[in-house]
């Protein structure tokens, strides 16, 4: 990779499958070898190539003239902002107007117009659609394929070069509205049992009446989304997708952005997608993981449906300590009688919709949550409880930025 800019190389009949999605990899997409300039290029997770492939091409059609390479489909808003989008706008810095290629699942329909409808919406948002798209629903060999290195992978977050470009060149443009909350939380609630997160109404109307705007991303149009995150000189996120609604932005873009755990993860992949945007970011890691009780087909338990309690009262000195709002008033008995009545909702939906089969699942759920309570009903935070920042909040937008 040069310092200023992303690899780049055309690629004479190029090679490419149609993807699949095993556990922890991808299977498909151009196949590049191991050389450490292909490597750049392939797909990345955490700076680490995850794409795999089929020793052979099977039936493969023939493309004839020049392809620009986009990247693979997913149907899942998150996985498509962090780990679809970020060849577009360095590849047309290179070819302003290219014809993109899109690989997609085995045996699905080669057809822009049978991508999952997330995926289609947020091409949208850089003007690409039938008219400027291929697809691949099998393997295919093209005469000329033009890869760029992609800005952004899920984990290690966007280069520095990338963040430049999005800001100069990006589709998310900022127009400040003072119609717009100075002050926003993006919440998990909306969700249901979904959410993962025990008792986040309670947080929610604490932050309400220390003038913060709630608002559940998934039911806003994406354009609705980057005007609340450009607009806001606050914006509290809980841990999951929505945090990644902010990659279509550049450097110092935001404000104050204000991370809180949903799950223990010692790197947590939201950090660099918030903090490399933001002028000022804070994270709160002190939320306990409980555990769950939905399983994988293969039978293992499924992380990503679990739930977790806030460690509330944490949580409340840590925003006050950051001075965006004071929830300190909160009794540790309405926040614990939520949490309870959030727990069984979930244990009890998840065995209704089949999802679990083993009570002892429930019970070490409930008592990981007899555990982190502590004299006086508050939650015991874990010891890493977050990190943060000494400035001020920022007033305005400003393109400085701070990495953690």
């Amino acid at each position: 990779m040069q310092a200023t800019g992303p690899y780049v190389r055309r690629v004479r009949d190029a090679r490419v499958q149609a993807t699949a999605r095993p556990p922890g990899q991808i299977l498909g997409g151009p196949m590049l070898g191991d050389r450490p300039a292909g490597r750049l290029l392939r797909h990345n997770r955490r700076g680490v190539p995850v794409d795999v492939f089929a020793p052979t091409l099977v039936d493969p059609v023939r493309l004839s003239g020049t392809y620009a390479y986009l990247g693979i489909s997913f149907g899942h808003f998150g996985h498509v902002m962090a780990e679809t989008i970020h060849r577009i706008v360095p590849t047309r810095l290179i070819e302003p107007d290219p014809r993109w290629l899109i690989a997609a699942p085995r045996g699905s329909p080669s057809s822009f117009d049978a991508l999952p409808g997330v995926c289609r919406t947020v091409l949208a948002q850089f003007g690409i659609d039938t008219s400027n798209c291929t697809v691949i629903g099998g393997d295919a060999i093209v005469e000329e394929l033009l890869i760029v290195e992609a800005g952004s992978d899920l984990g290690d977050g966007p280069k520095d070069w990338y963040l430049d470009q999005l800001r100069d060149h990006g589709p998310a443009r900022i127009t400040h509205d003072a119609g717009y909350p100075e002050k926003i939380y993006v919440s998990r609630s909306a969700l249901g049992q979904r959410s993962g997160i025990l008792g986040e109404r309670v947080l929610e109307t604490a932050l309400a009446t220390a003038g913060f705007h709630v608002i559940h991303a998934q039911a806003l149009p994406l354009a609705e989304q980057l005007a609340h995150y450009a607009n806001a000189k606050v914006a509290l996120f809980m841990e999951g997708s929505a945090c990644h609604g902010v990659e279509m932005f550049g450097g110092g873009a935001l404000a104050h952005t204000i991370l809180l755990n949903r799950r223990n993860q010692a790197r947590c992949p939201f950090t660099p997608v918030l903090a490399s945007r933001s002028a000022r970011f804070d994270a709160f890691a002190g939320n306990p993981y409980l555990g769950s009780v939905v399983r994988h087909s293969s039978g293992g338990l499924a992380p990503n449906r679990g739930v977790t309690v806030l460690a509330f009262h944490a949580l409340a000195d840590f925003l006050f300590a950051c001075d965006v709002a004071d929830i300190r008033h909160v009794s540790p008995l309405t926040y614990l009688v939520a949490a309870h009545h959030d727990l069984e909702s979930y244990l009890t939906t998840a065995v209704a919709e089949g999802e679990t089969a083993e009570t002892a699942d429930a019970d070490a759920i409930r008592a990981a949550l007899c555990a982190r309570i502590a004299a006086g009903g508050t939650i015991m935070p874990l010891a890493v409880r977050g990190t943060r920042q000494d400035a001020p909040p920022i007033e305005e937008p400003r393109t400085v930025r701070r990495r953690l």
